[in-house]
């Protein structure tokens, strides 16, 4: 009998011991296999960030060429004295400048350069903002980071506000970027076709859908720096709220 229950004793050590050691390789795979999804998309968000400063450039070059043109045209005018229709072209040249220049500036130049990028996209969607937005000259985040930050949230805000403009013609999107008492507030609120799921702080995502790894990246700056980060959804609107 004592044979017995040492046989089984030793079983049983035998057993966790061999639970233990699979459990720890699952749990080292996880963390591998999140590492190299997060990497994927910080990739991809420099592969983005360098495709817009691309698009920027390209959009200066042309824009550049064309005030050449309108130049000499004014020069034109104003020799052959036509004043009144070149303070007119002039007016109008000066409107089309000004809104080529960032429509918001918050003292911070990666910031500037994100939500100018977005508001750009909003606009030429026709998507609607009212936005809220402080001096964060003082932010302390890393630049990747803020791109991070920023990005993703507003990204799949865009996105979702896509689908709800195909379907009611309007979609409007609300966004609130300044510091409170020393914290960083960044929340966001857009409209939704349907109602998700939301789960561990991410979004349930379906096949192909890659709303939750942007949004595992965005979890791991704000754990990163012991902040907040909280997500809500109805049949009408999804919401997300970081605090730093």
């Amino acid at each position: 009998m004592q044979n017995v229950f040492l046989f089984l004793s030793v079983g049983l050590v035998a057993i966790n011991l061999i639970l233990m050691e699979f459990m720890q390789n699952t749990i080292e795979k996880e963390e591998r296999i999140k590492i190299a999804v997060l990497t994927e998309q910080n990739q991809k968000n420099r592969i983005a960030d360098y495709q817009d400063r691309e698009e920027i450039y390209e959009r200066q070059r042309r824009k550049m060429y064309d005030y050449k043109n309108q130049l000499s045209t004014i020069q034109t005018l104003i020799k052959n004295g036509h004043t009144d229709e070149a303070l007119s072209f002039t007016q109008k040249l000066t409107e089309s400048i000004a809104v080529e220049m960032s429509a918001i500036n918050m003292n911070h130049p990666v910031v500037n350069a994100v939500l100018n990028q977005k508001y750009r996209s909003m606009q030429e969607k026709h998507i609607a903002v009212i936005l809220k937005v402080g001096d964060l000259q003082e932010i302390c985040l890393e630049e990747e980071e803020i791109v991070i930050l920023l990005s993703n949230l507003l990204d799949n805000a865009i996105r979702e506000s896509e689908k709800v403009l195909k379907n009611t013609g309007k979609a409007v999107i609300h966004l609130k970027l300044e510091c409170e008492e020393h914290k960083l507030i960044f929340a966001v609120r857009n409209p939704v076709t349907e109602k998700v799921e939301i789960e561990n702080d991410t979004i349930k995502s379906k096949r192909g859908d890659h709303h939750g790894i942007g949004l595992l990246n965005v979890k791991a700056v704000v754990d990163k720096y012991g902040g907040d980060m909280v997500l809500s959804c109805d049949e009408d609107e999804f919401k997300a709220v970081v605090i730093l």
